[in-house]
């Protein structure tokens, strides 16, 4: 099966989990190895948004299976959303997800 044909479970794909920890590790600084996964779920998302919706942008109105991480690299909170396809994105304003 190819990555995006594979159905979502509750444990995140280890692809999707290294480009996270490596978009942690550039954004941050820290060693790849120092960053601690504190959330990792599958979740079906209410809308495109992926549970963070951002001012002035319109979304998809269709349910979206795919993953909630939550990593800490140097000493700051990460919140990525992620669409079962692929393709993350980082929540910067604090939404709790509605997923």
């Amino acid at each position: 099966m190819a990555p995006s044909d594979q159905p979502v479970t509750g444990e995140v794909p280890a692809e999707i989990m290294a480009e996270l920890v490596a978009d942690a590790a550039e954004r941050t600084g820290a060693a790849p190895e120092a960053i601690d996964v504190t959330k990792a779920t599958a979740v079906t998302w209410n809308d495109g948004s992926l549970g963070c919706p951002e001012p002035n942008m319109s979304y998809t109105m269709a349910l979206v299976d795919g993953y909630h991480v939550i990593l800490v690299a140097a000493g700051e909170e990460l919140d990525y959303r992620v669409g079962e396809h692929g393709g993350f994105r980082l929540c910067k304003n604090n939404v709790r997800p509605s997923g």
